[in-house]
């Protein structure tokens, strides 16, 4: 059963629902499949950093991948808007930050979606309404976020890190200062008392100085590890030239400059504001 195997897969908890019951009534059923992480104890410091969840998405994907191969009428899905059914789904709630909590895993986990043609024994329903936010009084992730993408007002897109990293376009200058985060930004689950605490081994950083000089190469072995949405060389060479900006390691100077000329609009306004960074 299709179940059984995501669950031998490493998945750490299976949910199927009506297609009908969350929305999308063409599925016989929507299988939620979580998969959980570990927060890292000391995220690395130094080099490119890669928050631990996009491991972790990379190796969910190849594992359902897996287990929807054979199976008749299913298939993975990434157009089901899936944090809509956790706002109403037993044992899930959102945080301020909007993203998705579940009993015992806390934020710390991947989703892969499995649509199935006949339906499959339901496990949860749906509430009628959305949960109400349970944060109270809390404003951790209010106090904790670096470009204050979290206030009284709600969450801000437009603000936060993970919305811009590898997006494709120059970042605003406002945000530009993303540390040694290569992709993902661990601030406001880090903080979260409804977070299980980190414990999981740092992971080794990426070379900055391979990502500037190296890049094809190095997405090539990024692509193994994160997939291939988020090793696309342009992207990445731009991000790293922020990190090279905020590092502020003169070694890695003459490797910005070549890049002032790069094809890429965003290498070239991202080397420019690294290389800026280096006068003051």
């Amino acid at each position: 059963m299709l179940t059984d195997r995501l669950l031998e897969a490493g998945f750490d908890r299976v949910v199927v629902l009506s297609g009908e019951d969350c929305g999308y009534p063409e599925y016989g059923s929507v299988v939620i499949a979580l998969w959980g992480y570990q927060a890292e104890g000391q995220p690395a410091e130094a080099g490119a950093w890669i928050h631990p969840y996009y491991f972790a998405s990379q190796r969910a994907y190849l594992a359902a991948a897996e287990a929807v191969r054979g199976e008749s009428g299913a298939r993975l899905r990434d157009d089901i808007r899936v944090k809509p059914i956790f706002a109403r789904l037993p044992g899930f709630s959102q945080g301020r930050n909007t993203l998705s909590y579940v009993e015992g895993l806390g934020s710390r986990f991947h989703v892969q979606i499995i649509a199935t043609d006949d339906p499959l024994p339901v496990t949860h329903r749906l509430e009628d309404a959305p949960h109400p936010l349970p944060c109270g009084e809390c404003r951790r992730c209010l106090d904790a976020c670096p470009t204050h993408a979290i206030d009284d007002q709600g969450f801000h897109r437009e603000r936060c890190l993970r919305n811009w990293m590898m997006s494709g376009k120059p970042i605003p200058p406002e945000v530009r200062r993303m540390g040694n985060r290569l992709i993902g930004c661990d601030e406001c689950q880090r903080c979260c008392p409804r977070n299980p605490e980190p414990a999981g081994e740092p992971h080794e950083a990426v070379a900055l100085d391979d990502l500037l000089t190296r890049t094809t190469e190095t997405c090539a072995m990024l692509r193994q590890q994160i997939g291939a949405n988020l090793s696309i060389p342009n992207r990445v060479l731009g991000q790293a030239c922020l990190l090279a900006g905020c590092s502020e390691q003169q070694e890695l100077r003459p490797l910005l400059e070549p890049l002032s000329d790069h094809p890429s609009e965003v290498v070239r306004e991202h080397a420019a504001w690294a290389l800026e960074q280096f006068k003051k």
